[in-house]
């Protein structure tokens, strides 16, 4: 859920990332991969610079701009969210299903797209060299990519083939993006944007998020408890307790109540994030994020799993002087 607030010159976003109850990521990712410094969020590309054979990208490895890259860390050493603190670019990926072993991994884009000058710069970064990079052999899946700075806001998405297209988000309202598309055709999406749209915009200030971390974690009216089996994830919330991800017509539902034999088909939301960006950059990043370690079992009591609410859930990474 994301706004450019124009008038105040500011970029805003809340995201959350589903995957893989048991899959490392962010700091357990960190351990796995016997890192130094072992956090979530942070200059891991810089800092280390032998995840960058992990990743593929259609930029320099070497470009110097990634000194200022901060992203989450996944196993695999690509990340879905970077920012560049000096420019305040912002660079969210969303893959709609897991890349095919034959497939390139495209979680090196938000990297790329990071290191631009400015959102705009990222845009035509994709739309001049993805595909060339690609070349006629390579194949990535398709995807979603949430691109902004303090001045625009655009999704650029490629359909897994031969075409990449752009659409400006600069309209001043709030959008709610998903894994597959805009939420505008969603109906839980569509309440979200406009229970968005009534809430006052958050600035650099980590306590004014409140409104907004209400909308987001907040769980459709309607839907049934997480214990009613007819809970589905994929339709009563943002933030999402444990469920089947599985290619059948058990998908989405509680875990719990529909069991799974392979443990990497259960699911949850393993973090979120908040970010605001404005005329000196990065002003704000913070996040809040779970993991299960050695197999723990899966916790079915919604009260117990650690998510987010209020502000002060939120560990701070990047803040100015005034949050």
């Amino acid at each position: 859920m994301f706004l450019l607030d124009e008038p105040n010159e500011r970029f805003v976003v809340v995201e959350s990332r589903d995957q893989s109850s048991y899959r490392p990521h962010g700091y357990d990712a960190a351990r796995k991969l016997g890192l130094a410094h072992r956090f979530s969020y942070g200059t891991h590309w810089l800092d280390n610079p032998e995840l960058r054979d992990r990743v593929w990208t259609i930029q320099a490895t070497t470009n110097p701009a990634l000194a200022d890259v901060v992203g989450g860390l996944d196993i695999d050493g690509g990340t879905w969210l970077a920012f560049h603190r000096g420019t305040g670019v912002y660079s969210r990926i969303f893959v709609d299903e897991p890349t095919p072993a034959e497939f390139i991994s495209p979680y090196g884009l938000p990297i790329d797209c990071a290191t631009a000058e400015s959102a705009r710069d990222a845009v035509e970064l994709l739309e001049t060299r993805l595909l060339p990079a690609l070349g006629d052999v390579a194949k990535t899946p398709g995807f979603n990519l949430l691109i902004a700075d303090p001045d625009d806001a655009f999704v650029v998405t490629f359909d897994g083939h031969d075409s990449v297209t752009t659409t400006s988000l600069s309209d001043g309202r709030p959008h709610v993006l998903t894994t597959a598309s805009r939420a505008a055709d969603e109906e839980f999406g569509k309440r979200m944007q406009e229970q968005a749209e009534k809430a006052p915009a958050p600035t650099e200030k980590l306590s004014s998020w409140a409104p907004w971390l209400s909308v987001y974690t907040s769980a459709d009216t309607d839907a049934p408890d997480y214990s009613d089996a007819r809970w589905l994830a994929n339709t009563c919330s943002a933030i999402r307790p444990p469920y089947r991800d599985t290619p059948d017509a058990d998908r989405y539902k509680n875990v719990a109540l529909f069991p799974v034999t392979d443990p990497s088909q259960a699911a949850w939301t393993k973090s979120v994030s908040i970010y605001s960006a404005g005329r000196t950059g990065a002003e704000l990043f913070a996040y809040n994020e779970r993991q299960l370690f050695d197999y723990q079992p899966l916790p079915t009591d919604v009260r117990q799993m650690g998510f987010p609410t209020t502000p002060d859930d939120f560990f701070v990474v990047i803040a100015n002087e005034n949050s």
